[in-house]
């Protein structure tokens, strides 16, 4: 899922995916959360907020689901070199 900047003291980027109902959020200390079932009109209004991080505690902190996003997992995207070179030192190692 790709975030942007948000312009919040206590958020740094947000993403939402309209179809899975998901809205991630990366918090300025660096931890990414998934809100599950997030209706768009909410993430429309989060938006739209003057002060984001109050929005989300207020809205959403206590009414979604949601799990907390490590590692890659956190950046969206697998790191398809690291995966490439894994590949090949297993070829190289095996027998």
């Amino acid at each position: 899922m790709t975030r942007s900047p948000v312009g919040s003291t206590s958020i740094r980027t947000a993403g939402y995916d309209e179809g899975a109902k998901v809205l991630e959020i990366e918090y300025q200390a660096g931890n990414v959360y998934q809100y599950a079932d997030v209706p768009p009109e909410v993430y429309e209004w989060f938006l739209r907020a003057r002060s984001k991080g109050g929005y989300v505690n207020r809205m959403i902190k206590d009414r979604y689901a949601y799990r907390e996003v490590v590692g890659r997992e956190a950046d969206g995207q697998a790191d398809l070199l690291d995966a490439l070179h894994a590949s090949l030192r297993a070829r190289k190692d095996g027998p």
